[in-house]
């Protein structure tokens, strides 16, 4: 008897979300995976309605919102295939005690997302945003928009997993640049991989010139950057982030922006998304911000989709998944 999936991000009408492939290749896919499983691509409408939904689904396809009253209507789940890097929506460590295996799509979002985090550097760096729109408005005056150089700077970058490690690898070839790291999870070989240094959080804030945020949004790194760590960066550097806007305490960024206790910030993700009409980060001059976008190309999109169902199959097929945020499940299923 075959197994079911409940595959509610394989439904294209889900909606206003700019990551979803082309419907043709959706209903490839969707075919695909019924191969091997009973696949429902049904989007339940309420709370009550997805806890009916879950009674006897095996393996559940997308970011739906996983807490404890979601697992325990979820009897048979036994995987969680997201289509995305992030997996914070999922009470991760609530699945591992039920044998629950959580996984992502590792590194194929990791290009984009780190050649976004180097658009905001360039743009904040040169102020690309800002010297357009006053051309636009008729302002001619190059002096109100004096840049720095990426060159010879020192980069930090806070977490080193695929993105991070990207970001440092591109910054070091294109701009010479010296990288620092902080990453407690990482060894110093995999550190040296990527022409990177680990040091310690302090450290990093006080020395470079440049920092990109790259976590995962746990309760570890909530609020990892507030006060006490933005008094630590240079007057002169510029934070980006192009992970979970939950990393950062808005308000202590926003007072430290309108201080001038750093230079700027590059924001993808802001807390909460959208940002409220009234917050004082879209009116600053000092701020780029883009719509948490990063991860947004149709290559990426493309090979996601592809990925997370092959992904499935392979579970499906009794091999073991790839991109296992949860190992220790793994183990529990021998």
């Amino acid at each position: 008897m075959k197994k079911k999936v409940l595959a509610p991000e394989l439904v294209p009408s889900i909606g206003e979300w700019s990551e979803k492939p082309d419907p043709i290749e959706l209903k490839r896919l969707t075919e695909k995976l019924m191969e091997f499983a009973e696949v429902e691509v049904y989007h339940p409408k309420s709370a009550s309605e997805w806890l009916e939904k879950m009674a006897d689904v095996n393996v559940l396809a997308g970011g739906i919102r996983v807490d404890k009253e979601f697992l325990k209507a979820a009897k048979n789940l036994e995987l969680i295939q997201g289509f995305g890097i992030g997996y914070d929506h999922v009470d991760v460590e609530e699945c591992s005690r039920r044998g629950i295996i959580v996984c992502n799509v590792g590194e194929i979002y990791a290009e984009p997302v780190a050649q976004h985090a180097l658009a905001l550097m360039l743009d904040l760096s040169k102020k690309i945003t800002l010297a357009d729109r006053a051309v636009r408005e008729g302002r001619w005056k190059k002096m109100d928009w004096m840049g720095v150089q990426l060159w010879n700077k020192t980069l930090g970058i806070i977490g080193l997993g695929n993105i991070g490690g990207r970001i440092a690898l591109k910054c070091r070839l294109a701009f010479n640049m010296k990288i620092l790291a902080y990453d407690p999870y990482v060894l110093p070989a995999r550190a040296q991989l990527y022409g990177a240094e680990l040091v310690s959080l302090e450290k990093l804030l006080q020395e470079s010139d440049f920092i990109v945020l790259s976590v995962p949004l746990t309760t570890e790194t909530r609020k990892l950057i507030g006060e006490r760590e933005l008094m630590l960066m240079k007057k002169s550097a510029y934070l980006v982030n192009i992970c979970r806007g939950a990393v950062i305490d808005t308000s202590a960024l926003i007072k430290a922006l309108k201080d001038n206790v750093i230079a700027g910030a590059g924001l993808d993700v802001t807390e909460p998304e959208p940002l409220p009409e009234d917050n004082p980060l879209l009116t600053m001059e000092n701020v780029i911000l883009t719509p948490h976008i990063a991860s947004s190309t149709k290559e990426a999109v493309y090979e996601t989709f592809r990925a997370a169902v092959e992904n499935i199959i392979r579970f499906l097929k009794g091999e073991k998944p790839y991109w296992v945020i949860n190992p220790e499940t793994i183990y529990k299923r021998k």
